[in-house]
Parts: C-alpha cells; sequence; structure tokens
C-alpha cells in the first residue's frame, strides 16, 4: 500500500483480514502524523500489517505481488515512476479503488446509502439514520459528527463482523473520499447542492463538480438517486444521470455566482416540495409535503429491495400531499426533510411512520445546535462556513431580536473568499463577532478576521483572537432575545474545542453576574477584580481579614458590600462564585473551608482577565524615569480634554505584575497605564499584551534595576518589548537608545518629542552614550539631561526630527510646539525631567485626538504627584523625590536651585537596584551638591567617593533593605534629623529614595516636636 493516509489505511485493514501480508509504505515521517493517524497505524501494526514511514522503500515494489497506490500520491511522484518501471521485472497485480469498492460489496451484503454535495451532507445523513434506525432495523452511519470516514467505516464494519447484524448502512461522501467509493454500489443517495467549496485543491469548478456528481455512477442499475432540483448545477446536469431520479426541492430557483459566471437552475418539476411554509423562528417550520409519485428500489413482485427473484418491477409511489411540522430551525433543513422523507420512501418505509420520525427529530451536533439560554438569550453553534451554506443557513431564520453572528476564522487548510463570508453575514445578522484563530491549524490569522470585518462594512463588527473571547463579547452586548449563534469550520474539524470554547465563555460569564465574594479583596489586585466586576454588573462583596481598608470610601460609593476582619460563613454560603487574590489561590485548605460552605465556583484572577476584554485605548508608558509623572500629567490632560479614566486608588505605583492589565479593564473612555519596573524579560511584552495596550511611550533608558545575572544590553531590550506589541510608539528623540528602536517602525507608527533649545546656565549632567547602530562614541551639540540631548554620529545615526518639541526651555516653562500650534507652558513642577514628561504626555495626548488647547491646560494645571519633587516643608525647605538611579537623581539635582549663598544638603536613602556600582554611580553624582548625609546602610558604605562635606547617621550602620526599600523609617528619621539641624536660612534639604518618600512626612512632625 502505498500511502498510510486516510485511503491506504483502510485498504491495509482490508487486505490483512483477508489473509493477505500487508506493507503500507510513506514518506512522512510517524511523528509528523495527527494522533488520531498515529492509534490506527498502532492499532494496524497490532493486527499484523508492517509500515514503512519517512521514506519509500523502493524494494517493497519488488516484494508485493500486489501493489495499491492512494489516489492522493501525485502523479508525478517518484514511488509512481519506479513502480511503471519494474512491471518488466515482476508482474504484480495493480488494485484500484473500484477493485476496493468490489471487494466490499461482496462482504458487506446490505442496502447502502451514500449523501454527496458541498452543504447539508451531516445533517441529511444524521436525519436519514434517525428515520431508518428503529427496534426493527438496525443501522450504521458513518459521518463527520461520528468522526468516521466512509471507506474506513465501512472496512471497519467489515473486519468487526457488524454488517452482519444491520440493516442499512448510511454515510457521507465527501469530496475527498468519494473516489474512494468507485467500485460500490449504493441502493440510493442524496446530492444535496453543487456550490464551489474547497476550490484550492482543484484546478477549476468544473473538476469539483465532476467530483460530487460522480455519486451518480454509485448508484445501482435497480436504484435511485435523489437530487436537489432547485441547484443550478444539478439540474443542467440530469440528462448525464443514467439511474432512476427523484428531483426535491422548495422551487425556489437558485443562482450561484462563481468567477465571473452566473449559473440558474433549470425550469424542471419536482417529484417532491414543500409548500405553504411557515417558518416559527428557532421553534422549526410548518409546512405541506407535495408529491408528483415516488419512484422506489423496492420490487413490486417480491416487495424486497435488492431483490433476486428475477422479475423486477419498480414500484411507484402514487401523488400524496401532508403536513409536517419540523422542530429544527431553517429552510435548509426543510430541504434535508424532503430529501430524507424521499430515501425513506425509495427503500420502502411507509409514509405515516416517516412523518412521526421526522416531526420528532431534534437535530445533530454542530448543526443550529443549541448551547444554552442565558438571561434570555439563546446560543446556537452550527457548521456553515461558506457564503452558499450561509446563505441558506439564514433563509427564512425570523428572530425577534437581534442576530448576533460569532464567525471562527473561515479558512482552514482551504483559503475561502472571505470579503464575501463578510457580506453574507453582514447583510443577515445586526452584530458580527469575528476571531483570528484558524481552528484546524491553530494559528491565529488577525487578517483573516479582518477580511471578514472589511466586507461586513456597516454592520457593528467587533475583531477577537478565539472564540471564547467572541462568545463572551456577544453576552456582554446581547439583550433579552437577542441569539447568538456561533458559525464556521470549526465547528466541523475541531467540533469540542469550539464547543467547549462556547461553554466555558458562558460558564464564566454566569460566574461573574451573580453574587460574587471575593476574598483579599483589600489587597491591590483583589481590589481590582471586585471592581472590574462590579462595574460588569455582579453583587460583589469584599471579604476580608483586614478591619479597615483605605478604598473603604471607593468601594461604598461604587456599591460593593464589606465583610471585613473575618470571613462571614453567612456571606460565603450566598456567593454563586468565589473569587481569591493570587495570594490566596494556592491555599488548599482556605478551599477546603469554602467548599464545605458552599458549591459555588472558585476562581482567580486568570479568569477575569479572560472573562472581560479591555474595551478603551490604552496607553502604556515605559522607561527607567518619568514613568510616574508622564502618567499622571497624561491622566490630566485626558480629564481636561473630559475623558474618564480609570483609577487605581491604591498608595503604590502600580506598574508591576496584574495591576496595570486589571486596571485597564476598568470602565473608562480611555486607559493609562505604567508598565515595567525590574527589566526582567518578558515582564513588560506580557504586561501590555494583557493591558492590549494600543499606544507605547518610552521615556528613556539608563542603568537601573540591573543585578549581576544581567547586563545594561538585557535591560534595553526589555525595555523594547513595548514595541513589539503597541500600535503606535511615542519615543523620546533626544535618547539615543529610545529612538534607535523606531528603525522597525513605519513612519506613520512613531511619535518623536524632544527638546530644540535650553537655557545654558542649566546644569545638564553631561554624559556620553555610545552609538546604537555602530558602537562608537556620538558627538553631542548639546546635552540637555545626562545623556539625553542632540547628537550625531559618524555613521550618520543622529536624532530624528521632532514632532513635538519644547523650545526656550529653562527650569519652570518651555514653549510647546506641535505643527502650527505653539504655547508658552508654565511649570508649576520645575526641572528639565518634567519637561520631558509633558513632552511625552502631549505626544501621547496628540495621538489619541486631544486637542492642543486641552493638551496646554492640561500640563499647565498639573500639580505634580506625590513623591515626585514634592514640597513638603516651606521653612525649612524640604523636597522629597521618588528618584532611585543616577539618571533620576540628575534630574532631581538639576531642579533644585538654591540661592547663590545657599546650600543643597542632600539625606541619601537610596539603595540601588544595580548593587554598589549603582550606589557609587549616585554617590559620584551627589558632588554636586553641597552637604550630604548618607541615611540608608548602602549609601553610608559608597559614601568614601564624596569629596563634599559629610555628615553621618548612627542608625545608616544598621542594612534595613526590604524589597527595592533602601531605608528603614528609623534611617529617615535620623538623616533627615541631621539636615534640620545644620540648615541655615535659603538652604534646601533634598530627600531621595523610596524610604524618604515613604517616612520623611511622617517623622517630620516629630522632628520638629
Amino acid at each position: 500500500m502505498v500511502g498510510a493516509g486516510n485511503a491506504g489505511r483502510p485498504v491495509a485493514n482490508l487486505f490483512n483480514y483477508l489473509g493477505n501480508q500487508v506493507r503500507v509504505t510513506d514518506q512522512k515521517e510517524y511523528n509528523s502524523l495527527p494522533k488520531k493517524a498515529k492509534n490506527k497505524i498502532n492499532k494496524l501494526e497490532k493486527q499484523g500489517v508492517e509500515f514503512e514511514l519517512g521514506t519509500h522503500i523502493f524494494s517493497s515494489v519488488l516484494w508485493a505481488d500486489a501493489i495499491f497506490v492512494s489516489p492522493n500520491i501525485p502523479e508525478h511522484a517518484d514511488i509512481r515512476k519506479f513502480i511503471q518501471k519494474s512491471r518488466d521485472k515482476k508482474n504484480f497485480q495493480e488494485i484500484s479503488t473500484s477493485d476496493i469498492g468490489e471487494i466490499l460489496n461482496k462482504l458487506i451484503s446490505l442496502p447502502m446509502v451514500g449523501i454527496a454535495g458541498t452543504d447539508g451532507k451531516t445533517t441529511t445523513t444524521n436525519m436519514i439514520n434517525h428515520v431508518l434506525e428503529s427496534d426493527t432495523f438496525k443501522t450504521l452511519v458513518f459521518s463527520s459528527l461520528q468522526d468516521s470516514l466512509v471507506i474506513e467505516g465501512l472496512v471497519d464494519m467489515v473486519v468487526s463482523g457488524e454488517n452482519k447484524s444491520k440493516d442499512f448502512a448510511i454515510f457521507e461522501l465527501p469530496h475527498g473520499t468519494i473516489r474512494m467509493a468507485q467500485g460500490l454500489e449504493l441502493c440510493t443517495g442524496v446530492l444535496t447542492n453543487l456550490t464551489p467549496d474547497h476550490m484550492d485543491e482543484f484546478k477549476d469548478y468544473e473538476e469539483y463538480i465532476d467530483r460530487n456528481f460522480s455519486i451518480k455512477d454509485l448508484i445501482h442499475p435497480l436504484g435511485v438517486l435523489v437530487a436537489n432540483g432547485d441547484d443550478p448545477i444539478i439540474s443542467n446536469l440530469l440528462n448525464e444521470i443514467d439511474k432512476e431520479v427523484i428531483l426535491y426541492g422548495m422551487g425556489n430557483h437558485q443562482t450561484i455566482e462563481f468567477e465571473g459566471e452566473s449559473f440558474t437552475a433549470a425550469d424542471i418539476n419536482l417529484n417532491i416540495t414543500a409548500r405553504d411554509v411557515e417558518m416559527n423562528g428557532l421553534n422549526g417550520s410548518s409546512f405541506k409535503v407535495v408529491s408528483l409519485g415516488i419512484p422506489t428500489a423496492v420490487c413490486v413482485s417480491c416487495g424486497k429491495v435488492f431483490c433476486s427473484c428475477g422479475n423486477f418491477q419498480r414500484k411507484i409511489l402514487d401523488e400524496f400531499n401532508l403536513t409536517l411540522n419540523l422542530q429544527v430551525p431553517g429552510l435548509f433543513n426543510i430541504e434535508n426533510a424532503l430529501s430524507t422523507m424521499a430515501i425513506a420512501l425509495v427503500l420502502g418505509f411507509d409514509i405515516n411512520y416517516i412523518k412521526e420520525k421526522l416531526e420528532s427529530f431534534t437535530g445533530v451536533k454542530g448543526r443550529f445546535e443549541k448551547i444554552d439560554t442565558v438571561n434570555g438569550v439563546n446560543i446556537f453553534m452550527d457548521a456553515a462556513h461558506n457564503p452558499e451554506s450561509m446563505e441558506k443557513l439564514f433563509e427564512g431564520l425570523k428572530l425577534s431580536g437581534r442576530l448576533i453572528i460569532s464567525l471562527d476564522n473561515p479558512d482552514t487548510l482551504t483559503v475561502r473568499d472571505k470579503l464575501k463570508i463578510g457580506a453574507v453575514i453582514g447583510k443577515n445578522s445586526d452584530v458580527v463577532i469575528v476571531s483570528g484563530k484558524n481552528e484546524t491549524t491553530e494559528v491565529i490569522d488577525s487578517e483573516a478576521a479582518e477580511e471578514v470585518a472589511l466586507g461586513a462594512n456597516g454592520t457593528e463588527t467587533y475583531l477577537t483572537e478565539n472564540v471564547s473571547q467572541s462568545i463572551t463579547k456577544a453576552m456582554e452586548i446581547a439583550s433579552e432575545g437577542d441569539t447568538i449563534l456561533h458559525i464556521g469550520p470549526g465547528v466541523v474539524n475541531a467540533y469540542q474545542n469550539v464547543k467547549d470554547d462556547i461553554l466555558n465563555a458562558i460558564s464564566h460569564f454566569n460566574d461573574a453576574n451573580g453574587k460574587v465574594v471575593v476574598m483579599g479583596g483589600c489587597g491591590t489586585v483583589g481590589s481590582l477584580m471586585a471592581r472590574i466586576l462590579k462595574q460588569n454588573g455582579s453583587d460583589v462583596t469584599i471579604s476580608d481579614l483586614a478591619l479597615e481598608t483605605p478604598l473603604h470610601e471607593i468601594f461604598t460609593s461604587e456599591g460593593i458590600k464589606l465583610d471585613l476582619g473575618g470571613h462571614s460563613n453567612d456571606v460565603l454560603a450566598q456567593a454563586d462564585t468565589v473569587v481569591l487574590a493570587p495570594s490566596l489561590k494556592n491555599n488548599a485548605k482556605l478551599r477546603d473551608n469554602i467548599q464545605e460552605i458552599t458549591d459555588a465556583e472558585i476562581i482567580s484572577v486568570d479568569e477575569i482577565l479572560t472573562l472581560f476584554n479591555v474595551k478603551k485605548p490604552v496607553v502604556g508608558i515605559t522607561g527607567t524615569n518619568g514613568k510616574t509623572t508622564t502618567t499622571n500629567i497624561l491622566k490630566n490632560i485626558f480629564k481636561v480634554a473630559g475623558l474618564d479614566v480609570p483609577e487605581h486608588y491604591m498608595d503604590i505605583q502600580g506598574n508591576t505584575e496584574l495591576i496595570p492589565a486589571l486596571q485597564s479593564r476598568l470602565k473608562g473612555d480611555v486607559a493609562v497605564v505604567e508598565i515595567g519596573t525590574f527589566g526582567r524579560p518578558n515582564e513588560i511584552r506580557n504586561s501590555a499584551l494583557n493591558c492590549e495596550v494600543t499606544v507605547g511611550v518610552i521615556t528613556n533608558i539608563s542603568r537601573d534595576h540591573i543585578g549581576p545575572e544581567h547586563n545594561f544590553n538585557d535591560y534595553i531590550k526589555c525595555k523594547k518589548e513595548m514595541v513589539e506589541v503597541a500600535d503606535l510608539m511615542i519615543l523620546n528623540a533626544d535618547d539615543p537608545l529610545v529612538a534607535h528602536f523606531s528603525e522597525d517602525l513605519l513612519p506613520d507608527n512613531v511619535v518623536f518629542y524632544g527638546i530644540k533649545d535650553m537655557d545654558d546656565n542649566a546644569n545638564s549632567f553631561p554624559e556620553e552614550r555610545e552609538c546604537p547602530s555602530c558602537d562608537y562614541l556620538m558627538e553631542y551639540n548639546q546635552h540637555y539631561l545626562g545623556h539625553m540631548g542632540d547628537y550625531k554620529c559618524i555613521c550618520n545615526y543622529k536624532r530624528p526630527e521632532l514632532d513635538v518639541i519644547a523650545s526656550q526651555v529653562n527650569e519652570n516653562s518651555f514653549k510647546l510646539i506641535i505643527g502650527s500650534h505653539s504655547s508658552i507652558v508654565q511649570l508649576k513642577n520645575g526641572g528639565i525631567c518634567n519637561v520631558y514628561n509633558s513632552l511625552a504626555a502631549a505626544s501621547a495626548a496628540l495621538v489619541m485626538g486631544v486637542d492642543f488647547e486641552d493638551i496646554v491646560h492640561g500640563i499647565k494645571q498639573f500639580e505634580g504627584v506625590e513623591g515626585r519633587f514634592e514640597e513638603i516643608n516651606k521653612d525649612p525647605k524640604i523636597i522629597i523625590d521618588y528618584a532611585h538611579n543616577p539618571a533620576g537623581v540628575k534630574a532631581a539635582i538639576q531642579a533644585v536651585k538654591p540661592k547663590k549663598t545657599a546650600k543643597l544638603i542632600v539625606v541619601n536613602t537610596i539603595s540601588s537596584e544595580s548593587g554598589l556600582e549603582g550606589d557609587n554611580e549616585i554617590a559620584q553624582i551627589l558632588n554636586n551638591t553641597d552637604i550630604i548625609i548618607p541615611a540608608s546602610y548602602d549609601a553610608k558604605r559608597s559614601s568614601d567617593i564624596i569629596k563634599k562635606e559629610l555628615i553621618f547617621t548612627e542608625a545608616s550602620n544598621e542594612r534595613s533593605k526590604i524589597g527595592t526599600l533602601g531605608a528603614s523609617k528609623e534611617q529617615v528619621f535620623e538623616g533627615l534629623e541631621k539636615a534640620m539641624e545644620i540648615y541655615k536660612e535659603n538652604d534646601i534639604i533634598l530627600v531621595i529614595g523610596e524610604g524618604g518618600v515613604k517616612y520623611a512626612k511622617k517623622v517630620l512632625p516629630e522632628i520638629c516636636l
């Protein structure tokens, strides 16, 4: 057997059963085969069949007495050429597909019914089986629904001996396997329709028609072919059929348009048709069946099908009409019922019995299959996957509410006309939701979904990645009385996966729309999950061991109930769903306790992220310094412009782990999230993907959070991850590393901001930087802050042209220029760093469509961020700043301007995330100040580098670093106390580092007392 596929395997099985020694050869490696094929090969090997996989071993040709070549083996294949040449060396028999059919005919010896055509095969096959199967008659059925190919199923039936106890065999004849059915003799069969599909497998439409129309050659001379007389192809080919034919249909002459050619149905008389049709929406239909007389396969002489009495006289049924009430909806099911009735009559079944059976038929899985009803919304799935089958599906479908169509990627291994599909579903539905996932290849192809959406132009359309997201979106927008219908090839090729996706989406939707208890809801992630659930319609209670929460007012205002100081059993007992904060997710004891109290489903943050999609534009801001201030300036601009921006309201930066992803799911017009702190690989990429970032901002890149296991290049790559996710990028042109990220971007997808000119009196702390293109040291025309400035390199890499510009820059103001618009902007919080932060925010607001005037007002009105260059005392003047790396310290010092006779006193509470190297670099920068008080242990350790006046504290002798917090409350207290002791009029005390920001305001009253 040449070929171990769907043709070769059953033939091998058959000839092995007949007592032959069988060898199968195939070029494909075993590991490259689908799991189903592997299982069948394993089974055949146990039965004695040999397999040679990975190459065709030509010697097997000379070993064989007979050879079967699968019809799927190309005509030009080397193995075919070798077989042809080997005829001179050995006389072997070539086995054809007709030979296989003839052998099976002799072995099966029971009436067979085949169903061919483009659409409707599976439903018709199973409808026929439903009618024929009874206590009296036993059937075998093979279809895509039973995951069984016809020849494989027939061979398995023979090998198992199952055919001996059966009365009928009913099977689909798909275009791919109908060739293997040559030689079979069908008692009767159905040809449903011949609309173009799978055309990439055929040289033209004519070849596709010939392949499927070949069912006429399988009908026994005494048999009957049942064909759709409304089909324009079939109705014009009737003169090519030399068997008895029954024509069924609705009397609606159909037209097919394909590749510029139009095919119209011929004007013919139908043997059996439907009249006075009443469509009952999702509850089926009622109609009158009218027959002009039916030729059967029953012999008048002996009353048998396939009689052997030697005097066959065909029984012809008289005209009749009757009323039929179907439970299954759609005009296409009326057609299926007409063909089924004809088949049953051909086989001699009583008309009243057929009527009873058809009226009890409730459908088949994947064919307008009802999945559930949620909040008065019916949810179905159907296998319609090409324009013609979709037209049939929608025809006559009358619904009370809106029809929301969910479509999986129309492509399989076959590429389909997605524009036409989009036009069909757009015309017949109210909402279209298209997923990009190809359910056959499991590849997400967003372009395919976009093409469908383009075809559905004018219809409300949404794009998703997968079916689960589509159904979730559909349920979010559906109202009582609406219908959600999922269609596409995935219902055929990945039925269970698609159905599971639908069921999971329904389950999660139900979970999120009842009574929900969020345990650990006072924490960062827990509070956001609770607010998302409440904003999406859930009745939410937060249950937490904490006695109080700083978010009490927020929770109360949003209608979230609180169960504080313990977990009330009464509250848990009423829950439909319990949501666990990440810190509780793996607490087995807690889960056991919950399950003793309630049967509610237990979920956590993963389910929340899956269930609730981001429904707004998202600006994601990353970089080394300026993220928090830029984020807050941009939020202020949006608020001035009248936009609602979601807040997490927690006393944290909110740029790590799950916070940005959850914050972006809160209600609002646009989300602004800070992303990435530690420079870990995939941290920014994953966070940006979970946030579904639309616009990405990179403020600057300098050395920070670089431990001994990482280097600066790794850190740069981490920051660049934002470019891989965002649709549009805002880049700091004055930072050569950040600007270089544009090399992979289209010009229309990037906006550059930077400074044009600046007051020369400012200390810019100039820092050289290697060229990101050639690693050569670049030349600066001017430094503005550290390594940021106007630069160029001998390799021609230079600062790009600016789109958003700051001119006439000094410590407290600048001229903002965007296109033809310009305005002087006075900053309430000075410093060159805040000029850059303002430019970044202005750029993001610009691409989001905010007016220039609102951008200017938003920057001017910005009061600053707590802990970012915040003045906490007037006399003495004390400023705290979160600066925690060299670049941040430079920016803070640059922004402070003591009078000429005054001094700048710095209390250093930093413990650098880059270790001793970072602490030493910060100490070196502090030589630009007057008096330094190393308050933290690591600040004191690096103080020997400082050449200016040093004042030490006792508390700094103790290491107290916790996470990123470099100094304790006691260390900040003593450091600030020392600074105030030496303070003189007009001096400025600058407290830098996370410890200073956290504790300075708390300890200041104690020091003053």
